[in-house]
């Protein structure tokens, strides 16, 4: 049989019994056969040509690398759309934590006091009541989506393409959920006279 009439886990299996050339014959088949849908994913989920191709390239990689943990309880193409999902959100995180790097430097460039040791301690106590505030209001995929818009800074449209949202109105939806269910719950804190 071809090896273009083979199953995606026919051309895997196959390749495992192999060794050398074969092996390395079998997985390019096998790599070949989802490059332009996996450079579509990417392209989907950054909305920029260069980036998804780089990003392409670093899905290959890391598909290559852990190709034998591949146990085939999901289609080969589930798996590498995975890898997709997982190596975009790593690479955005890498890329917003650049920009904070750069940030700070701006920052220690500038002139500006330390924060006291209470000040810290009072910015930590409060980012533990907003998330435990936010982990008490919202369901988990509109906590998801609100802190990665709000606490990452990524643009809806982002979200919606990584999170594979495929109602009408994307991430934007949760948001406006989140954003209701967040001023109710302020609302009956503060009826209740407490502070927020």
């Amino acid at each position: 049989m071809a090896e273009a009439e083979r199953s995606d886990e026919e051309l895997l299996a196959e390749s495992r019994r192999q060794s050398g050339e074969g092996r390395r014959r079998l997985v390019d088949e096998l790599f070949a056969r989802h490059y332009e849908r996996v450079v579509r994913w990417c392209w989907r989920l950054t909305g920029d040509r260069e980036v998804a191709a780089d990003l392409a390239q670093e899905v290959f990689l890391k598909a290559h690398r852990h190709l034998d943990s591949f146990q085939g309880q999901a289609l080969f193409s589930t798996w590498l759309y995975a890898i997709v999902r997982n190596e975009s959100a790593s690479r955005w995180r890498r890329a917003s934590t650049a920009s904070e790097v750069d940030d700070e430097v701006a920052l220690v460039e500038a002139p500006s006091p330390a924060p006291s040791p209470e000040q810290t301690a009072t910015e930590r106590s409060r980012s533990r009541q907003v998330t435990a505030f936010l982990h008490e209001t919202l369901d988990e995929q509109e906590q998801t989506v609100f802190t990665l818009h709000y606490g990452e800074d990524m643009p809806i449209d982002a979200i919606t393409r990584l999170l594979r949202l495929e109602n009408q109105s994307g991430a934007k939806a949760y948001i406006v959920s989140a954003k209701r269910k967040i001023a109710r719950a302020v609302t009956r804190l503060r009826a209740r006279g407490e502070q927020w």
